[in-house]
């Protein structure tokens, strides 16, 4: 008898291949890929993939990881999908409730916000936990998230959007900030092996400030930190006004 897939993948980005990976690594059990480039074996040698992305279907769960509007174009109206009772992981940003419901309609829908660490077998993410499951459903659909690693689950849709970018795109644009941060501070040095060093010494620091138990206030000789405090002005303001271009990003590409 065949056993039943338990994990489909509609992408075959990087996005997909992260999801593919590390359910692979975690669980052993090959996950049913479709892309719409086609196969690529080189990439996710070990899953198994389909050409028709309605094979994804076969799965217990089904993760949805393409743009949310080419979901619709390529499912819309679909009566395999219509009859799909199994698990939808969306992980598009770009997907409402409403549309992805029309096209899944028997499925439980859990929306999640999956942050991707390049070299680690887990993806922590945030989920969204419908308000229309039941506490039997939802132990379903949570016991195949567990699979992938940590999951902080919430109940509100607004503050899952506002999560969403918290998990990985905010992140990923502060870590941009703070080795522009480590460019400057080593400018003035000319050695690369003074460069290589300060680098070291300054993402220490920063990684002792956020593991510490403490407020994190530091103290240095001559009042240096409180000068450079004071002398970064509204800095939130600059952050504020970036975050807000990515939520409104996010609401161009909601289909």
């Amino acid at each position: 008898m065949d056993v039943r897939p338990r994990l489909g993948i509609i992408g075959g980005g990087r996005l997909a291949e992260g999801i593919a990976k590390t359910w692979l690594a975690r669980t052993g059990q090959a996950p049913v890929i479709w892309s719409r480039s086609g196969p690529r074996d080189n990439r996710i040698s070990e899953a198994t993939w389909t050409t028709k992305w309605t094979g994804t279907l076969e799965a217990e769960s089904v993760a949805v990881a393409i743009p949310g509007r080419a979901l619709l174009e390529l499912a819309g109206g679909n009566e395999q999908a219509k009859q799909f009772t199994g698990n939808v992981f969306n992980a598009a940003a770009s997907l409402s409730r409403a549309s992805l419901q029309h096209v899944f309609p028997q499925a439980t829908i859990v929306f999640i916000a999956p942050f991707l660490i390049d070299g680690a077998n887990s993806i922590p993410m945030v989920a969204l936990r419908p308000a229309n499951l039941s506490d039997a459903e939802w132990t379903k659909a949570n016991a195949a998230l567990d699979d992938f690693g940590d999951c902080d689950v919430v109940e509100d849709e607004a503050a899952f959007a506002q999560l969403y970018l918290l998990g990985a795109a905010w992140p990923a644009v502060i870590l941009a900030a703070v080795r522009a941060a480590a460019d400057a501070g080593v400018q003035r040095l000319e050695n690369e092996i003074a460069i290589d060093l300060g680098r070291r010494i300054f993402f220490r620091g920063i990684n002792s400030l956020l593991n510490a138990e403490t407020s994190g206030e530091i103290a240095t000789p001559g009042g240096i930190t409180e000068r450079g405090l004071k002398s970064l002005g509204e800095v939130t303001v600059l952050f504020h006004t970036v975050f807000q271009q990515m939520q409104a990003r996010a609401e161009e590409l909601r289909a």
